[in-house]
């Protein structure tokens, strides 16, 4: 029996447990996150609501983004495949891909599921708006599962949080920062910029201790947001049916991060939690976002097309990764194509 598709992720030591033909499956994607939580041991962070998650899920180490910057990751994770099989990898992409490409939910459509996607698309091609009309029942800021009809009807549903975004610190300015994020804090979770880790490859000044420390706030504030989703789940009595996955689309916001090929730009947080996972495994397996797609049509029990290039990690007997590859070119306006590929030990960069 093949198994489930993730974002919280479980892999080859996955219990033997039956699972229904047709689980639900709950994405609960983050903007440009790296493993900084607590269940990854920041020491910083404060992650209850995702740490709790992480006690139920199989926590994954070397998950990787394959590109580190969104829409070409996103048009990866709609295809389950590389933006460069796709020439996609160049951000804000006017090219098309193939019309039978629609994107993967429209096959879970096809099978009988309720698609809801809450509310990033950016999947960075010509044609987008083909893959959301064909993928999705409802993409809005509303969308949810409990607006389908029949409450027996099988469900994928994704959840795009967006306080984490690079805009939130990075773009906004402070006084906006301080009313739509800090202002919904309790001020002693406010972090103290004096008392923030700054990574060694950063000066050490007031200026960037301020941006880590908005990080961190974003953090938490994206933490409430993921305890309120699995509240809703937990409510509507579907724990038991639903594979949860909890990730982001590349890594982290800050410079020599996002847009860049080092680990602080394409590792992604993933945990997979639901029917048959062994929680509190932690997996050092290699995933690649162009994994995700195919293991998740997998568990529904739906034939993966030829086209896609990942595989179902989740399946048992599952041939773990020798490697993952990664892309970046033009990011906007900038323009520096870089690849990478990434073993368990090494990773080698061409610039």
């Amino acid at each position: 029996m093949r198994i489930l598709f993730a974002l919280l992720v479980a892999c080859v030591g996955l219990q033997a447990v039956e699972r229904p033909s047709q689980p639900n499956v709950l994405w609960i994607t983050a903007e440009d996150m790296s493993p900084v939580r607590g269940c990854y041991g920041d020491e910083f962070a404060t992650t209850p609501n995702i740490d709790r998650l992480a006690k139920e899920s199989v926590r994954y180490t070397k998950a990787f983004a394959s590109a580190p910057v969104c829409s070409p990751s996103r048009s990866c994770l709609i295809t389950g495949c590389y933006p460069t099989s796709l020439s996609t990898q160049q951000m804000r992409s006017g090219f098309a891909i193939p019309k039978s490409m629609r994107g993967f939910p429209a096959l879970l459509r096809a099978r009988g599921y309720y698609t809801t996607n809450n509310v990033k698309t950016d999947y960075n091609t010509g044609n987008y708006s083909e893959i959301i009309k064909a993928s999705w029942n409802e993409s809005s800021a509303t969308a949810h599962w409990r607006k389908r009809s029949d409450k027996a009807q099988p469900f994928f549903s994704i959840f795009n949080l967006m306080t984490s975004h690079q805009s939130r610190s990075m773009v906004w300015p402070y006084s906006r920062f301080k009313e739509e994020v800090q202002s919904t804090l309790s001020p002693g979770d406010i972090h103290d910029p004096d008392k923030v880790p700054v990574p060694p490859y950063y000066p050490d000044i007031p200026l960037v201790r301020e941006e880590i420390a908005h990080r961190y706030d974003c953090l938490l504030k994206t933490d409430e947001q993921v305890g309120q989703v699995i509240a809703a789940l937990k409510r509507d009595g579907l724990c038991d049916n639903t594979l949860i996955f909890c990730f982001s689309d590349h890594g982290y916001k800050l410079h020599r991060h996002k847009q860049f090929l080092y680990e602080g730009g394409i590792q992604m947080p993933m945990m997979v939690a639901g029917p048959g996972v062994s929680a509190g495994q932690v997996r050092r397996d290699l995933i690649s976002g162009i994994d995700i797609a195919p293991a998740c049509l997998s568990a529904a029990g739906i034939d993966v097309p030829a086209h896609m290039e990942g595989a179902d990690f989740l399946v048992e007997g599952y041939t773990k990764r020798k490697f993952v590859v990664a892309a970046r070119d033009r990011c906007d306006y900038t323009i520096e194509r870089i690849r990478a590929l990434g073993t368990p030990r090494f990773k080698y960069l061409r610039n």
